[in-house]
């Protein structure tokens, strides 16, 4: 009976340590695979990702804390997100428009500038409509602007405009523009 119950305590602790020897080892190939998915998901360096399985595999526990200090704080994914969080803010800071004497941001609307009161279009040399200072052709017509004197950019030959020559749209808007901010000018001219 005592050879009996000694065989039975036997094979039961034979199979307790076959189990614990199976799940041992189901956890140290776990280790592996997860520090590889994981490596493979931080960087693209195939000797980095091989050595980080390799420490993991042969110190198990140790290699696996080890690894844990060591790797990569972000992931890829983390890089791409903040890059295209970085560029979508760019873009949309190349897309505001600002002023081309202070910089300050400007409406599109605008003609003169809230801050430096510099004026922010001016009209065509051929057809007379609106342009803002960046544009080298006019969107109207298709006149190249880079010949124009620069002066007619800072606005001062569209006082011409004003003074008594032909009105044209930009001039119109200018003034319109120019009435919205302050009170009303008399075109009259003084003597």
């Amino acid at each position: 009976m005592l050879a009996e119950l000694s065989n039975t305590i036997a094979t039961l602790i034979g199979i307790l340590v076959a189990l614990l020897g199976a799940f041992l080892f189901a956890f140290w190939i776990a280790m592996g695979i997860w520090t590889f998915n994981d490596i493979r998901s931080r960087t693209r360096d195939w000797l980095a990702i091989v050595l980080a399985s390799l420490l993991v595999l042969v110190f198990p526990l140790v290699g696996l804390v080890l690894y844990m200090m060591i790797r990569p704080r972000e992931t890829l994914a983390d890089v791409f997100d903040r890059a295209l969080e970085e560029e979508s803010l760019l873009r949309e800071l190349e897309a505001t428009l600002s002023c081309h004497s202070c910089g300050l941001p400007v409406q599109d609307s605008w003609n003169f500038c809230s801050n430096c009161h510099s004026q922010l279009r001016y009209a065509c040399s051929s057809c007379g409509k609106a342009m803002r200072h960046e544009w080298s052709i006019c969107v109207s017509c298709g006149a190249d602007q880079s010949e124009q004197d620069p002066l007619a950019r800072d606005g001062q030959s569209n006082a011409g405009f004003r003074a008594g020559g032909p009105v044209s749209t930009a001039t119109q808007e200018t003034a319109a523009g120019a009435a919205a901010f302050g009170p009303a000018q008399d075109s009259s001219p003084r003597r």
